[in-house]
């Protein structure tokens, strides 16, 4: 199965993958945050992933209808 199959036929699957990743993330973070280390990446990676899954809507949505336009100057 390949990425707009998954997009397109199961949703809930890929809504586990991204709560999946983002749970990940967060226990990344939280470790980090302990450990006293910079935790900023995790921030801006966290960003980056909600924007790749906001672009699949972008990637594999339906597309816009084409209108067409009366020129009516004509």
């Amino acid at each position: 199965m390949d990425l707009r199959q998954l997009y397109n036929r199961d949703k809930e699957a890929l809504k586990e993958v991204q709560n999946y990743l983002v749970a990940f993330l967060k226990e990344f973070g939280i470790n980090k945050m302990f450990k006293g280390e910079d935790t900023k990446a995790v921030g801006e990676a966290k960003i980056i992933l909600d924007e790749a899954f906001d672009n699949l809507d972008t990637l594999f949505g339906p597309k816009p209808k084409k209108r067409k336009i009366k020129n009516e100057s004509r």
